[in-house]
């Protein structure tokens, strides 16, 4: 899984290398996927930290972006999130949000571990099946039933391979899969959502109003 946390401090020595005559805050965010352990897991690393540096180009904020791996069930990634947040916090530099981002697949402690995220005021992302249909939906809609295997198939066709993202893959695509995911079903239990489902479009929406832009 992935832990991304953010941080604002203000920063006007920032200002000339973002641009000009702009108050600039610098943040920094920390999400926590699987991302050692999974193929998709090395894309949701690869694909939040692009969006960021695509955000960066007409920034009216720096917002620092920190993945950090963690590699196992979501449970245990909410308590790794809590446990880093909470060193950050006594050590007196604190982040100003921390997302876990954590797949449906066949993990028996998904509802134990929205329920902690919860208690915590920690933010989690879950997608069903996996991390993959976000990527899809960068490409095409996707409304019907579809499991992992399915999914790495139908992103080989659009240039994926192993572990690589193509070098292609449209980032900028980002409203047209905010507004694919919008169109699927909708989630009674967080820990239950259909498939297929991504809530990433809410982490993607927090690092638009963290680098000063409307989603």
């Amino acid at each position: 899984m992935h832990l991304y946390r953010w941080r604002i401090k203000h920063e006007s020595s920032t200002v000339a290398r973002i641009a000009e005559n702009l108050k600039v805050e610098e943040k920094a965010i920390r999400v926590h996927k699987d991302a050692y352990r999974h193929r998709r897991c090395q894309y949701g690393a690869t694909v939040l930290e692009k969006f960021a540096a695509l955000l960066r180009a007409k920034a009216v904020r720096v917002v620092s972006v920190r993945p950090v791996g963690v590699g196992r069930d979501p449970l245990s990634v909410v308590s790794e999130a809590v446990r880093r947040r909470d060193l950050e916090d006594k050590g007196g530099d604190p982040f100003d949000a921390v997302w876990c981002v954590v797949d449906v697949d066949e993990h028996a402690s998904l509802e134990r571990a929205c329920i902690e995220a919860s208690r915590s005021n920690i933010e989690i992302d879950i997608s069903s099946p996996c991390f993959e249909i976000w990527l899809l939906w960068h490409f095409e809609s996707r409304t019907s039933w579809v499991d992992a295997t399915a999914l790495v198939k139908l992103l080989q066709k659009r240039g994926f391979s192993g572990k690589n993202m193509p070098d292609e893959f449209p980032y900028q695509n980002y409203l047209e899969a905010m507004a694919r995911a919008s169109g699927c079903g909708e989630v009674k239990m967080k820990h239950a959502p259909p498939n297929p489902h991504s809530s990433v479009p809410a982490l993607i929406s927090a690092l638009l109003q963290a680098y000063g832009r409307n989603p």
